[in-house]
């Protein structure tokens, strides 16, 4: 419930702040759900697929101070704009304890049409920009550059970078 409050007091756009489109939890050290509060039920299901593919991609390379995003619906993800921010938490001797996560619905993540939910896509591409196992945060440092690379890229990318970019710094702080 902290998790979400932060989300919801730090976050920019509508969808977060206000619609409450959002669900954080907490996954143990092996992606299984141990907490969640009850924000959007139907991101739960789902996001322990995301962050064991977070596991998977990245096993004993993630450092403290590392952060990952993805939409991917191959890989534990609901449709595009459900963006997930995956936070493995480290003791003081660096063993990874568990992970925190939360799911936030964007107001526009690129596509054919704004809102990224075309009715008549034939490819994912059209819905907008794929994130999948991107580094958002390494060791602490926010990868704004990358980021920006990563949102105004492929054939159709998001309209508004700089809203995206603001809902994903909460939804770090929230983790």
């Amino acid at each position: 419930e902290q998790m979400g409050v932060t989300l919801q007091n730090t976050a920019y756009s509508v969808n977060v702040k206000e619609r409450l489109d959002f669900s954080c939890a907490v996954f143990d050290a092996q992606g299984g759900l141990i907490a969640n509060a009850p924000h959007m039920p139907v991101h739960l299901g789902s996001m322990g697929e995301s962050v064991r593919t977070i596991i998977r991609l990245r096993g004993e390379r993630m450092r403290p101070g590392d952060v990952f995003a993805l939409n991917n619906p191959y890989n534990g993800g609901t449709h595009l704009p459900d963006v997930t921010v995956i936070m493995p938490v480290f003791s003081d001797h660096g063993r990874l304890l568990f992970f925190t996560a939360s799911r936030a619905h964007h107001a526009d993540i690129g596509g054919v049409t704004p809102g990224s939910m075309p009715p008549d896509s034939t490819h994912i591409d059209q819905e907008g920009v794929l994130i999948d196992n991107f580094l958002l945060v390494d060791q602490g440092r926010f990868r704004e550059r990358e980021l920006v690379e990563l949102l105004t890229s492929g054939p159709y990318p998001a309209r508004n970078p700089q809203q995206n970019i603001a809902d994903l710094q909460a939804q770090v702080a929230a983790c």
